[in-house]
């Protein structure tokens, strides 16, 4: 399955009339700055990705989104989740799914694959799920966690929030 989003991220869990319609995004914030993905106007290219999928017998989800920064030096940043134990046919509002090492695992990446920070058994977080529409494909939810690189160096990401529709 394939998740759709129309703004960047425009989802607002905070504000107690918020109304999950699917159309809200992706959004979090990096050592306290606030990451959206990029708006994307070229064909075929996407700033989002979120995807179901039955793999290994795993039933996993795959969250990840960028953002390509600013001119002059369009630096790439990606956050990436990735979660097992899914289901698209039973309510998953409340489900709260930790975030180590694979195949339940968080990770930030900077510009190239060499500046790659992922979660493990000390730096780790969660992912809950806060809403989820099976009647009209969407699903919702609140996401943090801390990962490390190779160098030891920790990133924080809080405050990560989605609203996604899935076909």
């Amino acid at each position: 399955m394939t998740f759709i989003a129309c703004d960047t991220a425009s989802v607002d869990l905070d504000d107690e009339n918020y109304v999950f319609d699917g159309r809200g995004g992706v959004k979090c914030e990096v050592n306290g700055n606030l990451l959206k993905p990029s708006v994307v106007t070229s064909p075929g290219a996407r700033s989002v990705w979120f995807s179901m999928a039955d793999y290994d017998d795993l039933n996993r989800m795959y969250l990840s989104f960028r953002n390509r920064g600013q001119s002059p030096d369009f630096i790439d940043q990606f956050v990436t989740i990735e979660i097992t134990g899914i289901s698209t046919t039973t309510s998953m509002v409340g489900n709260i799914y930790n975030l180590s090492e694979e195949p339940n695992q968080g990770e930030y990446s900077i510009d190239t694959a060499s500046s790659v920070y992922k979660t493990n058994e000390i730096y780790f977080g969660t992912l809950e799920i806060l809403y989820h529409d099976i009647d009209n494909y969407i699903l919702g939810g609140r996401f943090e966690f801390d990962a490390v690189n190779e160098d030891g160096e920790v990133i924080e990401i809080r405050e990560g929030e989605f609203d996604l529709k899935y076909l």
